[in-house]
This record gives structure tokens, sequence and C-alpha cells, in this order.
């Protein structure tokens, strides 16, 4: 059973049962965000279910794609996930950047701030997963006023 299969399940029990997530979750021996979690992947389109089950991607990249509003952004970051065999930390990356451009100006300059920072930090956190493949990756960060200049370096050979 894929993951999608397990989420509409649990969807189909707790409606003709008539039980919360919590009931649910108390039933399943799982916690309530467990459920919260398989629930919300119900939410992404079957089309794009199908293409991350052929895939063969983890629920955690699944439920990356959830942070982007549009179906389009999601099928959008998807084929770069696909093509590009990324991994669950790219993924959350690139995410991150598509975020970003989709942020409303209204957003406050503390939450923007905070969403360069994870990007960054997710940046940072591939890059080590780059180097204990054996892969010298190395990243360099200069600051110009209030933009941030970020090289990334990766030798393949």
């Amino acid at each position: 059973m894929n993951m999608f299969e397990e989420a509409k399940s649990i969807d189909v029990m707790m409606k003709m049962r008539n039980l919360t997530q919590n009931e649910t979750a108390k039933m399943l021996g799982v916690s309530q965000s467990y459920v919260a979690n398989k629930l919300r992947l119900l939410s992404i389109d079957e089309p794009l279910r199908k293409q991350i089950t052929d895939a063969k991607l983890t629920e955690r990249h699944a439920r990356a794609l959830l942070r982007l509003k549009s179906s389009e952004d999601q099928q959008k970051a998807l084929d770069t996930m696909c093509g590009r065999r990324l991994s669950v930390a790219e993924s959350e990356a690139l995410i991150d950047l598509i975020h970003m451009t989709e942020a409303p100006k209204a957003v406050g300059q503390a939450d923007r701030l905070r969403c360069i920072d994870t990007f960054l930090k997710t940046t940072k956190q591939s890059l080590i997963t780059l180097s204990s493949l054996g892969v010298n990756a190395t990243q360099n960060l200069s600051y110009h006023g209030n933009k941030i200049l970020l090289t990334i370096s990766i030798d393949e050979g």
C-alpha cells in the first residue's frame, strides 16, 4: 500500500466510523500528527500523486510539495525533483526558493529573513551531504547591502 492509499484508507475509516483524528490515532496506535500528515497528502492532485508514486519519491518529498499553493508550482517543482532525482533536503531547498518568490509583499521583514535563513541552512545541509559522499562541494556567502550572493562550487571529479 503506498502513502496515498494509506491516507485514503485512514480517511474512509474516519468517515465510516465518524472518528476524530485523535480517536483514529489511538485506534491505529499512532500519533495525531501522523494521522494529520497522512490526510494532508490527499490534497495533492491525482496526476501528481501518480507521478510521485511512479518516481518512488518518499512521503517527505510529497509533503514538501504541500507548501506550494498552486498546482502549477507543485507540478514544476515535482518535475524538477524527478528529473534531477533530488533528495528530500534538496527538494525542500527547491521549494524554499519557489516559495520565496511567491511570498506576498505584505509578508513582514522578519518572515522573509526567516525564510532566507531556512533556505541557506538547507543548502548548507545539502552540501554537507555531498561532502559525506566524497564530492568536493563548498558554498560562499557574501553580503552586498540588502543582497546576499550565494556561490556554490561542486567538483564532480
